[in-house]
């Protein structure tokens, strides 16, 4: 058969690839997770069914690729010998599977080769390959070595004596690395033999000792093997299933296959610190993304001696299917200082009736104060439109710690999480913006900006913030100062073609006026002594505050906010700083709009203090490039 009809062959049977396999734990393909890794070990027999004689190259690639191994080690693999027809075996193995492969002669045999071959989806970083006793023919090792485990594929002798030196020369191998080291391959001897038990005593055992490989068609003895290394980094894996190939056709042996799952090492097992979400007078939300799904839990207290727990149930049950984690701590003091931290432990395996936890990871001590209805003093900063600068954030973060001010409470006034693409850069971003504020003892508010609204994963990242019940606009009260938080939604009509039609920001600022009609009845904003407006883009002001000068919710809103006694309007948007006096363009109170993503010129960015002392309330304005650009009473 020349390369290109084995090739078409192998194209028309990967159709068929599941129908050669039986339902059950051998149909698997999706084997989990970016931190597991499926091995499998065949015996190839040269590429020879059962009988010997029949050649079935694609059915055996059909089955490999039907189990979707990571790493597989073939035995009794030809290159280019008179059997093969002047095929090298591995290689179009490894091109019909899209793998790397790597080969490793032990004799020659018919004008080629004869020996033991390696298949691969990731390029290792170096390639080792060891001669092995062999007294009936040479036997070799082939040893992969890849970031954070050693891979080994090899092919025992069939005399005893070379067996107990192999795995002489296979633990002295495995010694050198300080990784987890998996080795498979057809070994020759039985769980029961000498060989067998001096395997098992520097070596645990991965594949299932009691379920016989081989002969394929009727299987007696388990000689093919898949195993892990006794050393230290080997507590650092979990075997979450494995199992024999239920192919008795194919080959004289049947395959094997493991699947690992790699512990996340403590220090990476939280994406950033905790943060602060959703204070109230009685409670606060701490959220927090981790690197794997944990068993978790937050212990607090006013003191770190005596704590208690807090963790989040759904319907009886913890939520250990996701990277998303919020834990709610409610039926607190008024005014009191806590103390708290994240506990968390990595569900490495998650099924019906077995469940395997790693090691408990703890954070750092964090601390929080809640307000009370009798706060009157507070500090507020608001940044806006950084646009991913981070070194604009960081200037800014500079110049407050210069003068003195420390935040109670972080407001990101829009366009500060901009477009996020998938979760992980939504949660990288978000885990930035955090780690600026000091967000694990400063609670944060993340107003959605325009620009937040775009890209793919924008309606996801809602879930990263917890304010407003879920909801991107809304009101909450400080002591007696009332914040209202309100959300104009794109710069845009909805029918804007960019849009493709996914958009209804219409009804969304309709939400918002019964919102405002509700809110500004309420006993709460009545009861405030204070009130202070945030919105990204400005309600009120000339064409130069507005992008494409679209703003349908100033006609929407504003009759009810000239109604309210707002003491301020702070905004956003239009990437300069700049002041509206009341009155000046309809507006019912001063509107001061924060600068730009630039560390100077007229983008500069902004700080925005908001501090209150008694009944004294005061802003100030601070740029990126050291100026204090406002500074008054309000």
């Amino acid at each position: 058969m020349n390369k290109s009809k084995l090739i078409s062959r192998i194209a028309v049977a990967s159709a068929a690839a599941l129908c050669l396999l039986p339902s059950g734990a051998e149909a698997q393909t999706d084997h989990g997770a970016e931190n597991t890794l499926r091995i499998m070990s065949y015996n190839i027999l040269n590429g020879k069914q059962i009988d010997g004689k029949t050649f079935n190259y694609e059915r055996q690639i059909s089955v490999i690729r039907g189990m979707n191994a990571d790493l597989v080690t073939l035995d009794e693999v030809d290159s280019i010998t008179e059997r093969s027809k002047g095929h090298f075996v591995l290689r179009e193995y490894a091109a019909a599977l899209g793998m790397h492969h790597f080969y490793s002669p032990t004799i020659d045999f018919q004008g080629g080769k004869y020996g033991i071959g390696m298949l691969a989806k990731k390029f290792p970083q170096r390639i080792t390959r060891i001669a092995l006793p062999g007294r009936e023919e040479k036997r070799t090792l082939i040893i992969a070595e890849y970031p954070e485990y050693i891979f080994a594929s090899t092919h025992f002798s069939l005399t005893p004596a070379d067996q107990l030196k192999s795995i002489a020369i296979l633990r002295s191998e495995a010694a050198k690395h300080n990784k987890p080291f998996f080795v498979a391959g057809d070994m020759n001897f039985t769980p029961e033999s000498e060989a067998g038990k001096l395997l098992s005593k520097y070596f645990t055992l991965l594949t299932d000792p009691k379920q016989p490989t081989f002969p394929a068609d009727a299987p007696k003895e388990a000689i093919d093997y898949i195993a892990l290394f006794k050393n230290k980094e080997a507590d650092n894996v979990v075997l979450l299933r494995r199992g024999v190939v239920n192919e008795p056709k194919a080959s004289d042996h049947r395959p094997v296959y493991a699947d690992v799952r790699f512990a996340t090492r403590a220090d990476k097992l939280f994406c950033s610190d905790p943060y602060l979400q959703n204070i109230t007078s009685s409670g606060v939300s701490v959220m927090y993304q981790t690197n794997a799904v944990v068993h978790t839990w937050v212990e607090y207290g006013t003191d770190t001696v005596k704590t208690k727990t807090a963790r989040t149930l759904l319907a009886g049950q913890e939520p250990c299917f996701d990277i998303e984690n919020k834990v709610r701590i409610d039926s607190l003091e008024p005014g009191r200082k806590y103390y708290y931290r994240v506990c968390a432990q990595e569900v490495l395996l998650n099924e019906a009736y077995r469940k395997i936890l790693g090691g408990t990871v703890k954070t750092a001590w964090h601390s929080f104060t809640l307000p009370s209805p009798d706060t009157r003093n507070f500090t507020a900063v608001i940044y806006n439109d950084l646009h991913e600068q981070d070194g604009v954030m960081n200037s800014l973060a500079q110049i407050l710690k210069n003068n003195g001010i420390k935040a109670d409470l972080t407001f990101f006034n829009g366009d500060c999480v901009p477009e996020p693409r998938d979760r992980a850069h939504a949660i990288e971003r978000v885990n930035v913006l955090m780690r600026g504020a000091d967000a694990a003892d400063v609670p944060t508010f993340i107003i959605r900006g325009n620009h937040e609204i775009r890209n793919s994963y924008s309606a996801g990242m809602l879930s990263l913030t917890d304010n407003f019940d879920g909801k991107t606009y809304g009101a909450f009260s400080w002591g007696d100062t009332r914040f209202v938080v309100l959300d104009c939604g794109e710069d845009k009509p909805d029918d804007f073609w960019v849009y493709y039609g996914l958009n209804d920001f219409t009804k969304l600022r309709l939400d918002q006026k019964a919102f405002l009609e509700k809110e500004l009845k309420s006993k709460e904003f009545k009861k405030a002594r204070r009130h202070i407006l945030i919105n990204h883009i400005p309600i009120w002001g000339d064409k130069d505050v507005y992008t494409d000068n679209y703003h349908p919710w100033t006609a929407l809103w504003s009759p009810l906010l000239e109604k309210a006694k707002f003491d301020v309007n702070l905004t956003a948007h239009a990437h300069f700083f700049y002041v509206i006096e009341k009155g000046k363009q309809g507006n019912p109170m001063p509107c001061i709009g924060g600068g730009g993503p630039s560390m100077g010129g007229k983008e500069v960015g902004t700080a925005m203090v908001l501090q209150k002392n008694g009944d004294k309330l005061r802003l100030r304005v601070f740029g990126a490039d050291g100026r204090t650009l406002l500074d008054r009473d309000l």
